[in-house]
């Protein structure tokens, strides 16, 4: 299969850590309004896509992102499409999970842009698994590999942050208190816009910046 662009960790990763520093706010403000409306029956299913798919996309491509827009109408628009590819998202991986649990892996990188290409390029879903397939094909490691590391980055990042409050709490037991909260905040934040960043940034190199998958 002939592929014209695969990923490059370093340049994934540092994608993914900056998106997530420079639009921490705007991803806890669409976050808390997400989790305020999800109950809401119908309107939960436009947050639910702009949240997963297109917030990601935008962030991404570097394109401004306003918390409120995820209560945008036009993102229920495709919403057929986007549970027929999950369906048939989570049925292959299913399948391929029954038969053992490293092709359930594979199956998973390799169709994880699909529902993207659903509502972000109004792809159909057959179409769309297609083209997620061909335009994960040869980095599906690089992609496992950076969310795996992207975690540890975090994980040790929390632990020294979590140090720094301990060693404050000796000096002031309310000093170490707040600055705990203040850094488990602040880290959690930062978290969440990192992995939005990762996906946003891996849609972004394998599919806007690769002439024959963003045509």
């Amino acid at each position: 299969m002939e592929v014209t662009k695969r990923l490059d960790i370093g340049q994934t990763l540092k994608g993914a850590i900056q998106i997530g520093v420079k639009n921490a706010m705007t991803v806890l403000g669409a976050a808390i309004l997400y989790v305020l409306t999800v109950w809401i029956p119908y309107l939960n299913i436009g947050t639910t896509i702009a949240f997963f798919t297109v917030l990601p996309v935008k962030l991404g491509k570097g394109e401004s992102f306003s918390p409120t827009e995820i209560f945008d109408a036009k993102y229920r628009e495709n919403m057929t499409n986007f549970f027929l590819v999950l369906g048939l998202f989570n049925a292959g991986i299913g399948f391929a999970l029954i038969l053992a649990f490293f092709p359930g892996l594979v199956i998973m990188y390799a169709w994880m842009l699909a529902a993207a290409l659903v509502i972000n390029k109004g792809m159909k879903p057959i179409e769309a698994l297609n083209v997620s397939y061909k335009a994960t094909y040869g980095s599906k490691w690089i992609i496992f590999f950076s969310y795996l590391i992207l975690g540890i980055i975090i994980f040790v990042a929390s632990l020294i942050l979590g140090l720094i409050a301990t060693g404050l709490g000796y000096l002031a037991t309310w000093l170490g208190a707040i600055f705990g909260f203040i850094f488990y905040v602040v880290i959690t934040i930062i978290s969440l816009a990192a992995f939005i960043g990762l996906y946003g940034t891996i849609y972004k190199l394998l599919i806007v910046d690769n002439p024959e998958m963003d045509g």
